[in-house]
């Protein structure tokens, strides 16, 4: 079932409801009303002429010459007769015509109680109160007056046709009124609903359209705002990344399958080189040595990209353990003491800090800063590896140069993998581009995030932020 219809039955349904709860809850309430509205004229009418009778201890009398009663006197009013049994009807109302049949039918019924004196009964139309009124002590039969009797009962009816139609025609007020107005709310609601519903299928319509990461068909956005365009805005969001995420992925494949066919040739060349003639066992050596370095070069890139690869959905740290930050970096700054430019190299601590990290990674992230530094830097030239507290959880490791720096237009594009500059590719600085990716992934691992800062021909400068449990100022210089 379409998603209109469920929501335009849903909604018609209670509307049903409501409109049949509401129609029977008046009716039932008018009708109560309007019954007793009616029966209170009978008990008035009834109570009337009871105390227009006389109940003596020995007689009840009936004198109507000495009482002015005014009911009855319209054909529509209330009807009543006095009766005295065996003796007959005692007087009525004007209005009773005893030769009509209904009137007459009142006769026989006023001539005995019917139900319990003072309670409502009903027959066909009319609606009837009785009382008996009865002498304590009644005198014998020759001695009461004509005036006088040992006991009456009492009837007033009123004839209920005229209501019982009013109420009918509210009835079928009642029922077709909001059958109506049903109607009506299920027309204009369901082509309320489709319009409403039609930038759904629109966007469905559109999404059929979009066959693959490379389409730039994007869900249409309904005005004014509202949860549909939200959703179409969180939609296109969505296909805005997987779209940037696929092309990331076309190109990074495309670079990989590049730099690696660059090793691989050198590989199958010498190897074919060497296979050409006999060579000596020193041209051997030297072969065997260049088919190493390259198989060595080969072996970072794989590695490297095995990392890049892995690092994004892989939150475990390898050999996770707690260390003081600043005899790490001791640790570490002799490792560069071989290394040629060791002496441009100076580390600067400022404090004390503990973190619990994996050691590997991040020597693997300041070894690549380092690199990139001596890389794109002339010998001589100063390399800075300073700490800085920035709060009680939170540190810097900063690696800055004086080397050839990055073009502004450049500098959102370096951690990109196989990203190098135009200096680089101009001046032939050998690299593949994957340096900077690892350590900006290394960084994401470890909890951090690593920015740069960079001028043209004014060196670069590298910020590695990292949390940590606890800093103290320590400033410590270690031997450059």
């Amino acid at each position: 079932m379409r998603l209109v219809n469920r929501i335009s039955i849903f909604f018609l349904a209670a509307l049903a409801i409501c409109l049949i709860g509401y129609s029977a809850t008046m009716y039932v309430l008018i009708r109560h009303h309007l019954y007793h509205e009616f029966d209170d004229h009978l008990r008035n009418s009834l109570h009337v002429l009871s105390a227009a009778i006389e109940v003596e201890s020995d007689a009840v009398k009936w004198q109507p010459s000495e009482h002015t009663i005014h009911l009855g006197d319209d054909q529509d009013e209330v009807r009543w007769l006095i009766v005295e049994e065996p003796s007959g009807v005692v007087d009525a109302s004007g209005n009773l015509n005893l030769q009509s049949d209904a009137d007459h039918q009142l006769l026989k019924i006023g001539s005995r109680i019917q139900s319990h004196s003072g309670d409502l009964s009903r027959f066909g139309h009319w609606r009837i109160l009785q009382s008996r009124l009865v002498a304590p002590a009644p005198k014998p039969t020759l001695e009461l007056d004509s005036d006088e009797y040992p006991h009456v009962i009492v009837t007033v009816a009123h004839d209920s046709y005229r209501l019982d139609a009013d109420l009918w025609r509210l009835a079928l007020l009642a029922c077709g009124l909001p059958t109506i107005l049903w109607i009506f709310a299920a027309v204009v609601g369901r082509a309320y609903c489709r319009r409403a519903l039609r930038p759904v299928t629109e966007m469905a319509n559109q999404t059929r359209l979009i066959t693959g990461f490379q389409s730039d068909a994007r869900l249409p956005v309904s005005r004014p705002a509202d949860e549909l365009a939200s959703l179409a805005a969180a939609f296109n969001d969505l296909l805005d990344r997987l779209q940037k995420s696929y092309h990331q992925q076309q190109r990074f494949t495309s670079d990989a399958a590049h730099q690696l066919r660059t090793p691989l040739t050198v590989l199958l060349g010498q190897i074919d080189v060497a296979m050409r003639r006999p060579r000596s066992e020193a041209e051997y050596r030297d072969l065997l040595q260049t088919l190493r370095e390259q198989t060595d070069e080969l072996q970072k890139m794989v590695s490297s990209l095995l990392f890049i690869a892995r690092a994004e959905g892989d939150a475990q740290l390898p050999d996770r353990e707690t260390l003081v930050l600043t005899t790490w970096l001791q640790s570490v700054r002799k490792r560069w003491d071989h290394h040629p430019r060791s002496a441009d190299i100076s580390f600067i601590l400022s404090h004390d800090a503990t973190l619990t990290t994996s050691v590997s990674l991040l020597s693997q992230a300041i070894d690549n800063l380092l690199q990139n530094a001596v890389k794109y830097s002339p010998p001589g030239s100063p390399i800075t590896l300073s700490t800085h507290a920035i709060s009680a959880q939170q540190l810097e490791i900063t690696v800055s140069d004086a080397g050839v720096g990055i073009s502004p237009e450049e500098l959102e594009s370096i951690f990109d993998p196989f990203f190098r500059s135009s200096s680089a590719r101009r001046n032939g600085t050998t690299g593949v581009g994957l340096g900077l990716t690892i350590v900006s992934r290394i960084a994401g691992v470890l909890g951090g995030n690593i920015v740069c800062d960079s001028q043209p021909g004014n060196g670069s400068r590298f910020t590695l932020r990292l949390p940590c449990e606890s800093t103290s100022v320590n400033c410590v210089a270690a031997p450059s």
